[in-house]
């Protein structure tokens, strides 16, 4: 009986350690990605206010980098967390649309 409640309880202990394994490497592959998109509509220093504040309280978002005289959004997001579409779509639920980036 004691034997058999030790072997459990070894089973639970390594059941515990790979999953905690998992989870540790699944945040290892989490990575930085850098989306551009256009805003036509964006055109003086109250627009980036608006579309800052929209992606700055988008959770994943890293950092905006916006240029009125571009017309152009530079932001680097983690894409476990928010996707490209999810980042559009915040900056069009502030008032502007936006366009693919043609590099």
């Amino acid at each position: 009986m004691t034997h058999g409640r030790f072997r459990k309880e070894r089973n639970v202990k390594l059941i515990a350690i790979i999953v905690g394994l998992g989870l540790i490497g699944g945040t290892a592959v989490a990575k930085e990605v850098t989306a551009e998109m256009k805003v036509p509509g964006m055109d003086c220093a109250a627009c980036t206010v608006v579309i800052k504040q929209a992606l700055t309280h988008t959770t994943g978002v890293k950092t905006v980098d916006l240029n009125v005289d571009k017309r152009m959004a530079t932001i680097v997001y983690e894409d476990t967390q928010v996707t490209e579409p999810q980042i559009q779509k915040a900056i069009e639920k502030s008032g502007f649309k936006t366009e693919p980036s043609k590099k």
